[in-house]
């Protein structure tokens, strides 16, 4: 038996030292190291990108705020919508504005009550003796004191409606308040 390492044996144990003090390096202090280190720009990144977003939410929230405070300082107070079950008010509201036709009809549809914001639908159909009376009623409904929109608008001049009279037919929906929706009734 020999008891004396050759030189190329003490070579091979100092590369194999080497190796195992790289290899230690890396397993014990570089690896984890950039792995906490990606942790925390990772988190760093996400804490920039809620700072944004809080950001964003704060200006528009300013924003909304100066709207407001315009919309209430205005001259005329800002149009609300009306409670449900606003029919009679709508009613006698269309009765004014059509009673400077020459005849109109309506047609009710049934009222989405699903939503807290109900929707009551009327069809109707007109008639003026010019097209300035027709813009002026049509005008009139746009302008209501109760939330609507005007849809599907037909405006028809001349023969059919008689010697220069305008028929003009259109759908309005008003929209009231519902605290409480009703839910929809599934059909059996």
């Amino acid at each position: 038996m020999r008891r004396q390492l050759t030189s190329r044996e003490w070579i091979l144990l100092g590369v194999l030292g080497v190796v195992l003090l790289v290899c230690g390096y890396l397993m014990l202090f570089y690896f984890p190291m950039t792995a906490e280190r990606d942790r925390c720009l990772g988190e760093a990144e996400l804490c920039r990108t809620q700072t944004e977003a809080a950001q964003l939410r704060l200006e528009e929230k300013r924003r909304m705020e100066r709207e407001l405070e315009a919309l209430f300082s205005a001259d005329s107070p800002p149009l609300s919508i009306a409670d449900y079950d606003n029919l009679q008010p709508v009613m006698f509201e269309l009765n004014a504005i059509l009673a400077h036709t020459e005849d109109y009809s309506l047609s009710f549809s049934t009222v989405d009550a699903s939503q807290s914001i109900v929707r009551r639908s009327i069809s109707m159909a007109f008639t003026t003796r010019t097209y300035e009376a027709a813009k002026e009623v049509l005008q009139q409904l746009h302008d209501s004191t109760f939330r609507c929109m005007l849809d599907s608008v037909n405006v028809s001049i001349g023969q059919d409606s008689g010697a220069g009279a305008v028929a003009v037919t259109a759908s309005i929906v008003f929209f009231e308040y519902q605290a409480n929706p009703q839910p929809q009734e599934q059909a059996a």
